[in-house]
């Protein structure tokens, strides 16, 4: 291609601008649509020539598109294939206004001419299209062509409700695509544009056709590599998005990378080494940090297998690290800064660094020095800043359950500020704000912060007011320790709680009277005190004496005066005469739901008090109502009359009208609707400390039937690297030595035991400085996969020293076993290592054995006698079945007593001859677990004159146990793969 080609067109096509220009001169769209529907027909016919020079068909094609982008689409129906025509040109100009036009055009084409069609069918129908063309384009030699592809497939290829399947017919066309980007991603020789598109794309397409990245597992740690070995900055920033995608499907491998995460960041925050072209003002490369610390939090918020990843699973160093980062961005953020682009950039690293400093476990003086720098933002006169600052202190005081906030010196210097945000002109600020007092609130502050939501509510906008309804009534229920407190509150919020929004819908859910009126019957001392605090509101509403009795509290009054009122009839201002005509006197003024509610009320006063003066008013409004045009109401009332005039004495009414017994939900049914916050981690509202505690529950039969994230992908085994078992067999036999060779590398090792925790420290030996030279650089722990069962699993794994990325010489990585039960032989853990070595990429993956044989201490033996002693108790404990073990050996080599001998001391036991003739050896031996230890026997027993065959009798203490430990020792004197 021509280089001048592609910054400039040698033709300004004349015929295209007049053709704009007449358009934006017509001077009604009927006049334009007219223009545009000739000019459609003219640019048919003209394709049907075959006499089209590729400019004319540029130019053809522009007008398409604008008549296209005009909203005119349905004039355009052909031009697909002169398009594709200028995809295959040698020219950039043309080929990349096939590209757009296609992209633009493939969107007006359905398949099979169906006017509808589904996305799934459009990107087949797309892929169908353009798959030989972006293959040919993606292998090209030229970067600019590549991109061309690139953006093509990023393009058109993004759709979130849709998947691929490796069924589907066209899938090896989709695999062969995905392969190519891949391949671009990946290879070393790429430029870096050309690297970062095809990695944003990359993920789109894993995102489209996920099986892809699950059947590849060996794509992953290539992908790792660019985070550790790239150095440029705008390819490691494309990256990131798509290790944060490949962390939801194989968290335990991706998270090898945060050793060189941490490195990154530490160099970009602590040690400010960045490119001048990466700096955003005084700031270096803030989307890249960024994004590193989301993509670090996102690591402790996926799950792996159902386990949630912890600061006690990071090294020592990399910890250290993420913490200094932390310690350093807010540090930052608290400094003035000039300029409000400037300050914007360093503000998104605060929020992000303060997410993220919960889950390191930061310090107390870390949390209060984050709050401090967030509250100074929340000062701030952009709305946004405003926003996302009280969102981060959201997260920072509910993850890390700091009472900072909450402290009586700073919760008074605080408060005005989160009670005038609740003022803000934007309504996302003042939810925000509520979210944070909520977030506070704790047994000191609990008091204030109500009374100042209750002040608030009747000027809360309204569509914040259910919302605070339900927080007010769950504070009130969890901090209450008063019972009159409790109620006193709780009624304030019904009094002044009246109302709808526009749709009719109230301002108080059901659930939040409903829940008072549990508490209540389920705790006698409240029914007196609860009947008096609602005739009084009643008399008097709380806020304003002259605005109509809330219908909440008339609920709620119905409920508990037909209940209880009778338990303060001994008043005048409360006797029952008085319950009754506050009650009919709201009967008219309240919905149907509402009216059913009163009318049960009056017939529990007409049972309780049938010589009162007000029954021939209820008599008479049970016969009027019978007469409504609701039904429930008309039924009720006539039910309730029948009840009433049946009998004199009201005997049938009495049967019928029985007192409610105790509630037994114990958890509030308000905490649903409180949605993302209650279930914010150190964010604990589930009960009432004092008034749920005569609530009945009832015994649980549940079973938990909840899916985990974490490896969508069925456990595998990692394909071993050839020549692992030599190692392995070595380390199973001695205690020293070398695990794994090659040309390049040299890993040896050496056991320390305590008990039953043992360490394996590893030194990585670079032998291919030796002999080419070469520096082995990117050296990762990829994974350290245990076989072990996830539910009380019999071994646990921790890495101890990280290995350094670079190795000129060696380095050393030590990994701590520590045993808890009885280990079987198939569960050995793999570990998997990546490292580069003169331009190459490797990947080993290597078993190394955690059995209960390593372990194993020598126990004294006195003699022979002592030893068939012992033998003996185990076989009458535990029978031969399940206390002795024996297998039958051939060995490659002669052996003698002497030699066992070693290998038996060498293994752990004490070891003994009892015969000068042949081979005859006794040892014994304690295996250490967590749970418990175990007597080990073993008796040696030569068949053979030569020393090639031997026979091995175990018996141990624990049942089951010598069947593992005779199976170990025969893989340790002839090997599993001899």
């Amino acid at each position: 291609m021509k280089s001048q080609d592609r910054t400039s067109q040698k033709n300004q096509m004349k015929g295209l601008h007049q053709f704009i220009v007449d358009l934006r001169n017509s001077k009604d769209q009927e006049e334009e649509y007219k223009k545009i529907r000739t000019e459609a027909n003219s640019i048919q016919n003209k394709f049907q020539s075959t006499t089209l020079n590729n400019y004319q068909k540029k130019k053809y094609i522009c007008k398409l598109i604008y008549i296209f982008i005009s909203g005119y689409s349905d004039l355009v129906n052909y031009g697909l294939n002169e398009s594709i025509e200028l995809i295959k040109s040698n020219t950039f100009s043309e080929k990349k206004l096939g590209y757009l036009a296609v992209a633009i055009l493939l969107n007006n084409e359905s398949p099979n001419t169906k006017a509808l069609f589904t996305s799934k069918e459009h990107l087949n129908h797309t892929l169908e299209v353009t798959h030989p063309y972006l293959v040919q384009d993606l292998r090209s030699t030229d970067e600019e062509v590549n991109c061309l592809a690139i953006q093509m497939i990023a393009t058109c290829f993004t759709v979130s409700d849709t998947t691929i399947y490796d069924g589907d017919g066209n899938a090896m066309q989709w695999i062969e695509l995905i392969d190519a980007i891949f391949a671009s991603a990946t290879s070393p020789l790429q430029k870096p544009v050309v690297k970062q598109k095809a990695l944003i794309t990359l993920k789109s397409l894993l995102q489209l056709y996920p099986e892809v990245i699950i059947k590849n597992n060996n794509w992953i740690p290539r992908l790792l590599k660019i985070m550790e070995e790239s150095k440029d900055i705008g390819v490691v920033t494309s990256v990131v998005p798509l290790l944060d995608y490949i962390l939801t499907i194989r968290p335990q491998i991706v998270r090898s990378v945060l050793p060189s995460v941490a490195q990154r960041l530490y160099s970009l925050i602590v040690l400010n080494e960045c490119p001048p072209e990466y700096y955003y003002y005084d700031t270096p490369a803030p989307w890249l940090i960024v994004k590193l610390l989301q993509f670090v939090e996102n690591n402790f918020l996926v799950s792996s297998d159902g386990i949630q990843f912890s600061v006690d699973k990071i090294d020592g160093a990399t910890l250290n690290q993420l913490r200094q980062i932390v310690s350093k961005s807010i540090q930052n953020a608290s400094h003035h800064i000039k300029g409000l682009p400037n300050r914007n950039s360093r503000s998104s690293i605060l929020f992000q660094a303060v997410s993220l400093a919960v889950f390191l476990e930061a310090s107390p003086e870390a949390i209060a020095g984050a709050s401090n720098a967030l509250l100074n933002l929340i000062m701030s006169h952009d709305t946004n800043t405003r926003y996302l600052a009280l969102d981060a202190l959201i997260k920072l005081t509910a993850r890390s359950e700091s009472p900072y906030l909450s402290s009586k010196d700073k919760f008074g210097e605080i408060l005005p500020v989160f009670i005038n945000l609740l003022k803000d002109k934007d309504i996302s600020v003042r939810r925000k704000a509520l979210d944070l007092l909520y977030t506070i609130c704790n047994d000191d502050t609990y008091s204030v912060i109500l009374n100042e939501l209750l002040l608030y509510f009747p000027h809360a906008d309204q569509q914040m007011k259910q919302e605070l309804a339900i927080k007010i009534a769950v504070l009130a229920e969890q901090f209450a320790t008063d019972s009159t407190w409790y109620v006193t509150t709780t009624l304030k919020l019904l009094s002044i709680g009246g109302g709808s929004n526009a749709n009719g819908v109230g301002f108080i859910s059901n659930e939040v009277w409903e829940r008072i009126v549990q508490i209540v019957v389920n705790n006698d001392d409240l029914h007196k005190k609860t009947a008096k605090m609602i005739i009084n509101l009643m008399k008097k509403p709380f806020g304003d004496s002259h605005s109509p009795v809330s219908e909440y509290l008339i609920k709620v009054a119905a409920f508990v005066l037909g209940e209880f009122g009778h338990e303060v009839d001994d008043a005048n201002d409360s006797n029952i005469g008085v319950q009754f005509r506050l009650l009919y006197d709201a009967y008219f003024g309240v919905s149907i739901s509402t009216r059913a509610m009163l009318l049960s009320t009056y017939l529990k006063f007409l049972v309780k008090f049938p010589e009162a003066d007000f029954v021939p008013e209820i008599v008479d409004l049970f016969e009027v109502e019978t007469q409504s045009l609701d039904l429930e109401i008309q039924g009720r009332a006539y039910e309730y009359l029948k009840l009433s005039t049946v009998h004199s004495d009201f005997r049938l009414a009495k049967t019928v009208i029985k007192p409610i017994p105790a509630f037994n939900q114990q958890e509030s049914p308000l905490l649903k609707r409180l949605g993302v916050l209650a279930n914010r981690p150190g964010v604990s509202r589930s009960k009432s400390r004092v008034l749920a505690r005569n609530i009945k529950t009832k015994p649980a039969n549940g079973f938990n039937n909840g899916i985990t994230e974490g490896d969508v992908s069925a456990k595998k085994s990692s394909a071993l690297t050839t020549n692992w078992y030599s190692g392995f067999h070595r380390l199973l036999h001695f205690d020293a030595g070398i695990f794994f060779e090659n040309n390049l590398i040299k890993i040896t090792y050496r056991l320390v035991k305590n008990g039953n925790e043992f360490v394996i420290q590893f030194t990585v030996v670079n032998n291919a400085h030796k002999t080419v030279g070469e520096t082995i650089t990117g050296f990762n722990i990829l994974n350290l996969e245990s076989m072990a069962k996830k539910e009380d699993p019999s071994y646990l794994l921790r890495i101890l020293q990280v290995p350094e990325s670079t190795i000129e010489n060696q380095s050393q990585m030590d990994i701590s076993i520590k045993v808890r039960g009885v280990v079987e032989n198939h569960e050995d853990p793999i570990i998997s290592i990546t490292f580069m070595c003169g331009g190459s990429f490797n990947h080993l993956s290597l078993k190394f054995p955690v059995q209960l044989i390593k372990t194993l201490t020598s126990a004294p033996i006195r003699g022979a006698d002592e030893f068939e002693k012992r033998w003996g108790q185990i076989g009458e404990h535990l029978g031969l079945e399940r206390g002795e073990s024996s297998v039958v050996v051939h060995l490659s080599h002669r052996h003698d007593a002497a030699q066992i001998c070693r290998s038996l001391s060498r293994i752990g036991f004490t070891a003994l001859t009892e015969s000068n003739h042949g081979i005859d050896v006794i040892g014994a031996g304690i295996i250490h677990t967590q749970k418990s230890n175990y007597g080990v026997l073993v008796k040696l027993l030569g068949l053979d004159t030569e020393g090639k065959e031997l026979k091995i009798s175990v018996r141990c203490t624990g049942g089951g146990v010598a069947e593992i430990i005779a199976s170990t020792m025969e893989e340790i004197f002839v090997g599993k793969y001899h």
